[in-house]
């Protein structure tokens, strides 16, 4: 009896793995690429504001694909973007480390994608995330308006991380 149930257990568990592995995401390409990756509903969840227009842009380059996407709000001048870049080379430097030593970037401690802050000042407020995943380097940058780094970063991470 025993033997019988571990062998219908096996087959069970063999049939489960089986199914899941066939739902599981089809091998990254650059063909896979989204230029607007998020959803507005996503987008207005994480910031709070109301996106009014999405604009795309694809280029494919030889090996590789630099998508992106910019999101315009409602009542706002502030706007969010977001490029993803795939790397034929896959480099595999995190983006702090990528901009070498003297790099502008801080690196967010025990990130799984290697994600870096840089921000920027001069012609008004300008914050960068970028990580990278396999072959993809993604950037999303928040600029124009009037905000704190300290309260869009919480917002940016809410993203969904991309690809």
């Amino acid at each position: 009896m025993r033997t019988w149930m571990n062998s219908a257990f096996a087959a069970a568990m063999t049939l489960f793995l089986a199914a899941a592995a066939s739902r599981a995401q089809a091998p990254l390409t650059p063909a896979s690429l989204s230029p607007c990756a998020w959803t507005p509903a996503e987008v207005e969840a994480a910031l709070g504001l109301t996106v009014e227009r999405r604009e795309a842009a694809d280029m494919k380059t030889v090996g590789g694909r630099d998508v992106g996407c910019v999101y315009t709000f409602r009542g706002s001048s502030i706007e969010i973007s977001i490029r993803q870049t795939w790397d034929p080379a896959n480099s595999g430097a995190s983006p702090a480390a990528a901009e070498g030593a003297t790099s502008d970037r801080k690196a967010i401690a025990g990130d799984p994608d290697g994600a870096a802050w840089k921000t920027k000042r001069t012609d008004g407020p300008r914050l960068e995330l970028t990580y990278s995943r396999g072959r993809v380097r993604t950037t999303v940058v928040a600029r124009g308006g009037t905000f704190r780094d300290e309260e869009m970063q919480p917002r940016l991470l809410r993203l969904r991380r991309v690809p």
